[in-house]
C-alpha cells in the first residue's frame, strides 16, 4: 500500500511540474505551427497546400477550435478548387467534428447529414462514424432529462457497433471502441485485460498513451479502485498537458477525486488549469463541464484559504508575542551574561593575582629553602672550623710551651714569628669554602661561563676549587653583595674585589643589569 502511495505522489509530482512547464510545451506546439504556415506561404501547389492545411487543422484539433474550424473550411475550399469530392468529404466532417467539440450541434448535424454515406471509402468510413459517435457522447453527457440520455446512449452504442465494422481490428481505433462497448455490456473483467495488454504495447507512444489510460481509468472507475483510477488519470493529463491538448476531461476528473479526498491545493489548480485550456481552446462543452464544478472547488479553496488567513492571523499575534517576550529574555539574558562576565573577569584577575602570589611565594620559598640550606651548610662548616681551630690553637699553644719550659726560646720565637701558619690556614679555609659552595650550587661554574663569552670562560684547575674572580661571585650569589665584607671575608683588598668585578664585567656576553639578576637564578 504504501508502494503505490508512494508512486501517486511520484506521479503527482510529476504532473504538477508539467502543468508549472505548460508554457513551454505550447511553445513547442506553436513553433510546429508556424513552421507549417512558412511552408505553407512557400508553396502554391493546391495539393500540398490542402496537405498543409490538413496538418495544421491535426495541430488545432485539440488545441484551438476557431483555428481549427479555419483550417478545415481552407481545406474544404481547396478540395472545391481542384474538385476532389473525397477531400471535400473530409473536410466537411473535419467542419462538422469541430462545430460537435464547440457545442453547435445542430450546425455540425446539418453538415454531416448532407454527405454521401456510399460516396465515403473505406478509409473514410470510420472517421464519419466517429463523428456521429463523438458527438452524439457530448450530447449524452450533456443531456439533463433522462428520457434524452436513454436516446443518445443508444444512439452512442450503435455507432460503436458501427465502428467496430469498419475499423481494422488491429488499429488502436478498435481496440478502444471494443473496450467501450465492452464497458458498456458492463464485462469489466474483459475490458481491463484489453486495456492493460494495449497499455503496456503502447505505453511509450506519446500519442496514444493518453488515450488509452484514460481508457483505463474509465474501467477503474466502474470497478470502485479509487487509486488506479487516479493513476491512469494523472498518466493521460500529463501526457495531454505535454502535448499541448487543451480539450481534455483527465485533469478535469482527478481534480474532483482529489476534492473529495480533500487535497484542496491540488484540485484548485487542475481545475483552474482545465478551465484556462478550455477557454483557450473554445471547447464550449468543456467549458460547461468545468463550470458545473469549478465553483465548488474555488468555494472549497477559498475557505480553507480564508481559515488559513485566520489562522495565519493567530499565529502571528501568537509569534509577535513570543518575539517579544523572547527580546525581554534575551535582554535579561544579555545583562545577566554582562554581569556574568564581568564576575568572571574579577574572579580571572583574582586568579592572575593569587597566581603572581604563588609564584612570588614558590620564589620566596625557594629562595628560604635555598637559605636554609646554606645556612645549614656553613653553620655546620663553622663549627667544624672553630672546633678545628680551637685543637689548632691548643696544639699550638702546647707547642710554644713546651719549648718555654725546656728553654728553647728561639725556636718558640721563630714559630710564632713565621707567617706560614696564617697562609696555611686561609688557603684550608679557602678550599672548604669552595667545597661547601660547589656541593650547593653544582652547575655553577658551567652556569658561570654562560654568562660570559665564548673565549672568556674561566677554568678552575681543579673541579672542587674556585678562581679568586670565581669566589668573589659565587659570594654575590649567597646574597654578600657589599665589596668590603668580600673583600673582608676573602682577606682582600677593596681594590683587588673592584678589579675582579670590572674584569668580569669586560667578559660578559649579556648586560651588566641582565647579569646582575642572572646570577642570582644560577643553580
Amino acid at each position: 500500500m504504501s508502494g503505490a502511495k508512494s508512486q501517486l505522489d511520484s506521479l503527482l509530482y510529476e504532473l504538477d511540474l508539467t502543468i508549472k512547464n505548460r508554457p513551454q510545451y505550447n511553445m513547442i506546439k506553436e513553433l510546429r505551427i508556424d513552421s507549417l504556415k512558412t511552408k505553407l506561404t512557400q508553396t502554391s501547389d493546391a495539393e500540398e497546400s490542402h496537405n498543409i492545411y490538413h496538418r495544421l487543422y491535426r495541430e488545432y484539433r485539440n488545441y484551438n477550435m476557431d483555428s481549427a474550424l479555419f483550417m478545415a473550411t481552407k481545406k474544404h475550399d481547396i478540395a472545391l478548387s481542384i474538385g476532389n469530392i473525397q477531400y471535400q468529404y473530409t473536410a466537411s466532417m473535419n467542419i462538422a467534428e469541430i462545430l460537435g467539440i464547440m457545442g453547435m450541434y445542430k450546425e455540425a448535424f446539418n453538415i454531416a447529414d448532407k454527405i454521401n454515406r456510399n460516396g465515403l471509402d473505406k478509409d473514410q468510413l470510420p472517421y464519419y462514424y466517429h463523428f456521429y459517435h463523438s458527438t452524439y457522447s457530448l450530447l449524452f453527457e450533456n443531456s439533463l432529462a433522462q428520457n434524452e440520455k436513454n436516446h443518445y446512449e443508444h444512439l452512442v452504442s450503435q455507432y460503436k457497433d458501427s465502428l467496430l465494422q469498419v475499423n481494422d481490428p488491429k488499429s488502436i481505433g478498435y481496440l478502444l471502441v471494443e473496450n467501450g462497448k465492452l464497458v458498456e455490456l458492463g464485462r469489466y473483467d474483459e475490458a481491463l485485460s484489453l486495456m492493460t495488454r494495449c497499455y503496456k504495447e503502447n505505453k511509450n507512444n506519446e500519442s496514444i498513451v493518453g488515450s488509452l489510460a484514460y481508457g483505463l481509468s474509465d474501467i477503474y472507475e466502474k470497478l470502485g479502485n479509487t487509486e488506479q483510477q487516479k493513476k491512469y488519470l494523472i498518466i493521460s493529463a500529463t501526457s495531454d498537458l505535454r502535448r499541448a491538448v487543451k480539450s481534455y476531461i483527465s485533469l478535469r476528473k482527478l481534480a474532483v477525486i482529489l476534492y473529495k479526498e480533500g487535497d484542496l491545493d491540488r484540485a484548485y489548480s487542475y481545475i483552474k488549469c482545465s478551465m484556462e485550456d478550455a477557454t483557450f481552446s473554445k471547447a464550449r462543452f468543456r467549458t460547461l463541464e468545468i463550470s458545473e464544478t469549478l465553483p465548488i472547488i474555488v468555494a472549497a479553496y477559498d475557505k480553507k484559504v480564508t481559515q488559513e488567513k485566520s489562522n495565519l492571523k493567530k499565529y502571528l499575534v501568537l509569534i509577535s508575542i513570543l518575539s517579544a517576550v523572547l527580546i525581554i529574555s534575551l535582554i535579561y539574558i544579555y545583562k545577566q551574561l554582562t554581569r556574568l562576565s564581568q564576575a568572571r573577569k574579577r574572579i580571572k584577575d583574582m586568579y592572575e593575582e593569587v597566581k603572581q602570589m604563588n609564584t612570588e611565594l614558590n620564589g620566596l620559598n625557594k629562595k628560604l629553602s635555598e637559605s636554609n640550606l646554606v645556612k645549614e651548610e656553613y653553620i655546620g662548616y663553622v663549627f667544624n672550623l672553630c672546633s678545628s681551630y680551637i685543637d689548632k690553637m691548643e696544639t699550638y699553644r702546647i707547642n710554644v710551651n713546651r719549648k718555654l719550659k725546656t728553654g728553647k726560646i728561639d725556636d718558640a720565637l721563630k714559630t710564632t714569628s713565621s707567617t706560614s701558619l696564617v697562609s696555611d690556614e686561609l688557603k684550608e679555609f679557602f678550599r672548604n669554602f669552595d667545597i661547601i659552595f660547589l656541593n650547593l650550587y653544582p652547575d655553577f661554574v658551567d652556569e658561570f661561563n654562560a654568562l660570559l663569552k665564548e673565549d672568556e670562560h674561566i677554568t678552575p684547575k681543579s673541579d672542587d676549587i674556585l678562581t679568586p674572580e670565581l669566589r668573589v661571585f659565587a659570594l654575590i650569589r649567597l646574597g654578600i653583595n657589599d665589596s668590603s665584607k668580600i673583600a673582608s671575608f676573602l682577606h682582600y683588598s677593596p681594590q683587588t674585589v673592584y678589579n675582579y668585578k670590572l674584569k668580569i664585567h669586560n667578559k660578559l656576553a649579556v648586560s651588566k643589569d641582565d647579569f646582575a639578576n642572572l646570577i642570582q637564578q644560577i643553580g
